[in-house]
């Protein structure tokens, strides 16, 4: 596969970033995940807003960068002949010319993709996992940052526990959300998930989630859920890019997952039929 460099085709296992690169010295990157199906990107104008909102909150210059990313990634399916897969687009801070926290640089840019790994529909397993244990990135509005060590931590400790994904529970008793993806509740008609106040990352699929679900009738909240009351949930589920819906479950929860796997079926005909596809 070919990388796209800042600039340059590459094949992949001799695609480099500089030394002094910010994105490699401090992790001072963005990044965003993109699901192409059938050779099409999936809401790529949300995935743009976002980048752009979160180069805004870093004070990250470079904005002309998001206007070249649609003619990359068209060029990136063509050259690598891609139908399914998910495509990653990080800018980094770039090339330090100073000293760091004042340093002058030019943002750079890498592409990169990997296959869709499919998973099972049935419900798989999720530990509640306290974040004061991992240097998890906190705030709000969040970003989706290079920085990720805290929630690849998490993720390597859940799956040593058996578990396929790690439940961040703050300081307060709050949920927030997993390592590397969203989770949803179902109480008595009403999808619930964790309020972006609490520096939770507003997924694009999160939000085409809660579309899907005030189509079918739900209503939907963003709540401040405890730890505590999930097992009064009627069900659960976690979302992202990669595995769209996917109903979850914990010691002692049982659930028939009914409206979950309406949703599941729901979002993958959008993937499939390449509905709300951006340009």
């Amino acid at each position: 596969m070919l990388i796209y460099a800042n600039g340059i085709w590459v094949d992949a296992e001799q695609a480099m970033v500089p030394f002094n690169d910010q994105g490699f010295l401090y992790g001072d990157s963005l990044f965003e995940t993109i699901r192409i199906n059938q050779g099409r990107p999936f809401r790529l104008e949300k995935h743009l807003e976002r980048m752009h909102s979160g180069m805004n909150t870093i004070h990250m210059q470079g904005e002309s960068l998001l206007t070249s990313i649609p003619s990359i990634l068209k060029a990136f399916i063509i050259k690598n002949m891609v139908t399914d897969a998910l495509l990653r687009v990080m800018i980094t801070r770039g090339i330090s010319r100073g000293s760091p926290w004042i340093a002058e640089s030019e943002p750079s840019i890498y592409m990169s993709a990997r296959r869709i790994t499919k998973t099972s529909s049935e419900p798989v397993k999720v530990i509640f996992v306290k974040e004061k244990n991992y240097p998890i990135l906190r705030f709000h509005p969040a970003i989706k940052s290079g920085n990720y060590l805290g929630n690849m931590l998490a993720k390597k400790d859940a799956e040593a526990a058996g578990a396929f994904e790690p439940v961040f529970v703050n300081r307060d008793g709050y949920i927030t959300e997993c390592a590397i993806r969203n989770i949803f509740f179902i109480k008595d008609d009403v999808l619930l998930t964790p309020a972006v106040e609490l520096g939770v990352l507003p997924g694009v699929i999160r939000d085409t989630i809660m579309e899907l679900a005030r189509q079918k009738g739900l209503k939907v909240r963003e709540a401040l859920i405890f730890q505590d009351d999930v097992m009064a949930m009627d069900e659960a589920f976690i979302s992202s890019t990669g595995v769209g819906v996917l109903p979850v479950t914990w010691e002692g929860f049982e659930s028939d997952y009914q409206h979950s796997r309406v949703l599941s079926m729901d979002l993958n005909k959008l993937f499939e039929s390449g509905e709300s596809y951006g340009t």
